[in-house]
């Protein structure tokens, strides 16, 4: 393809549908654009906004807009934790491979993508039993990489032992779609040497949060838990709710009211959760598929304070309705200090608040595993 000059070409064609293709841009996003020109749609699948934005091309303004989404979302760090069993006492550091060659699990599978540098397994803070692995992939699409903020995207894949629990945790800090896919094969790799080796049962499953582990209700109240004061958390208030109408189920009237015309999906803004029509009503959760929420709250702990942004949920699920494994995944999109601590270092406050999130999350989702194993063992009698 030929190089264009990101800042001095407007994309038509088939160079816009690549743009417009990427995972980080939403139907949402799309259907503003849309809206905003005055066409209102009944269905939002691809293949009728795709031909309609194609057609009419993308202003200045709007590209900008999108290739501003991208940038936010390849460059911040996003977290997915998944757990596995663990009947070794040796330390990590010991036992776990020195290294994954990356560039031969992928070269099959994602031939276009190519490892520019990946390190050894190190103890992380000197802690033998907390060890990671880092790598820099380059995505080698040269029919999309034109439009992108940058083609080199960091990964880490972080494994630690939970002691007296009789588990690991393995975490994918990820940014491009490009690097959680490595990832995903590298932590798969892993699971695989510990089967072999007999640091886990053979038939041991990795645990994942995805969407299909929870009903609607269910989902919609390990969210909600989530917005809840948490140290160094402080709720401040709600950006936006990614949800959609269950189809599968006979819609109340209000609902079905509410989602005529063919709408199959809202990013609505809010400042107050609580306050919401779909989430405010415990008889609407059955019949609401969410997806995501991006939710503002305060922090302060030793190194910093202010407020962040933070989405949390499953990304892409409302554009693939078919995919009920996607996983649970957490961004610190947006970062603001206090006046005190204008000097902190935005990187490594993200990274802690990320992880500390990620403890509330797992803690969240272990209460709701323990209250799912209840049920199952104590029906309720009718």
């Amino acid at each position: 393809m030929e190089n264009h000059n990101v800042n001095k070409f407007l994309p038509y064609g088939i160079q816009l549908k690549e743009v417009i293709e990427h995972p980080s841009i939403t139907k949402p996003k799309l259907n503003s654009i849309l809206k905003s020109r005055g066409i209102f749609l009944e269905e939002t699948e691809d293949n009728v906004t795709f031909p309609i934005i194609q057609s009419t091309i993308l202003s200045p303004f709007e590209f900008e807009d999108i290739r501003q989404t991208l940038k936010a979302k390849e460059d911040n760090r996003k977290l997915s934790t998944r757990m596995l069993e663990w009947h070794n006492t040796e330390d990590l550091i010991k036992v776990i491979p020195e290294k994954i060659d990356f560039k031969q699990l992928i070269t099959e599978k994602f031939p276009r993508i190519k490892i520019d540098s990946s390190s050894n397994f190190a103890p992380i803070d000197g802690n033998p039993n907390k060890v990671g692995i880092k790598f820099t992939c380059i995505s080698n699409n040269f029919n999309a990489s034109w439009y992108r903020n940058k083609e080199k995207f960091d990964s880490e894949i972080i494994v630690e032992k939970i002691e007296n629990n009789n588990q690991i945790a393995m975490k994918i800090f990820y940014t491009s779609p490009e690097t959680f896919n490595v990832a995903d094969l590298g932590v798969k790799h892993l699971e695989q040497v510990f089967k072999e080796k007999k640091y886990t049962k053979p038939n041991a499953v990795i645990e994942r949060i995805l969407y299909r582990n929870f009903n609607n209700e269910e989902r919609v109240a390990f969210f909600l838990n989530l917005t809840n004061d948490a140290d160094p958390f402080k709720f401040k208030g709600v950006k936006n709710i990614d949800l959609g109408p269950d189809k599968t189920l006979d819609l109340p009237a209000e609902i079905n009211n509410f989602m005529s015309g063919g709408v199959k999906e809202l990013k609505i803004n809010g400042e107050s959760l609580h306050e919401n029509y779909f989430l405010k009503n415990k008889n609407n959760h059955k019949f609401v598929e969410l997806a995501g929420l991006e939710v503002v709250y305060d922090f302060s702990y030793h190194a910093a304070e202010g407020n962040c942004t933070v989405w949390f949920g499953f990304l892409g699920y409302l554009s693939k309705k078919n995919n009920q494994n996607i996983e649970f995944s957490i961004d610190v999109s947006e970062i603001n200090f206090s006046s005190n601590h204008k000097n902190s270092n935005k990187e490594k406050v993200r990274m802690h608040l990320l992880q500390e999130f990620e403890k509330i999350k797992m803690m969240n989702y272990k209460l709701f595993s323990y209250s799912k194993l209840s049920e199952q063992y104590n029906p309720t009698e009718n």
